[in-house]
């Protein structure tokens, strides 16, 4: 999902699930910290096994990441920050104080977002990336990075 027809690809690639490692930190040496990303993609495209193999090379026990599907955020160390707002809209992020998190250190991941949050954390000045991640065969992920205010 493109949110701004001003966005630039910063990274295309296919990836073989046994080079997600070394994947992941080729995406951070393009991310700022604090940055903001907009995980993009079917279910069960790889989303939490992205944040999971990024989290990993933050440093932080990959086995401990989860989806957060039913928790709407997960935090992964002191660092990952991990959001599912498939099933809320932009007031409930409001009322139950989510918008807050962003403005913690670190790198926030969320699946699902929508217009209106996204243009919030634009107008407020936050650093907002999207991946992309689509299946063109079982065995690979062709994910695309790009930055859409930063």
């Amino acid at each position: 999902m493109s949110f701004q027809t001003n966005s630039k690809i910063l990274l295309h690639k296919e990836v073989k699930l046994e080079e997600l490692d070394n994947f992941a930190k080729e995406l951070l040496s393009y991310l700022p910290n604090n940055a903001i990303v907009l995980l993009n993609g079917n279910l069960a495209a790889g989303k939490t096994t992205l944040v999971s193999k990024i989290a990993k090379t933050l440093g932080v026990d990959s086995s401990a990441i989860t989806s957060p599907t039913f928790s709407l955020q997960q935090i992964y160390g002191n660092r990952v920050f991990h959001y599912d707002f498939y099933r809320i809209d932009f007031n409930d992020i409001i009322s139950l104080g989510l918008l807050d998190e962003f403005e913690k250190e670190g790198f926030h991941f969320i699946e699902w977002a929508n217009k209106e949050l996204v243009d919030i954390l634009i107008e407020a000045g936050f650093s907002v990336y999207s991946i992309t991640i689509t299946t063109p065969k079982s065995e690979l992920r062709d994910y695309k990075l790009e930055v859409i205010n930063a």
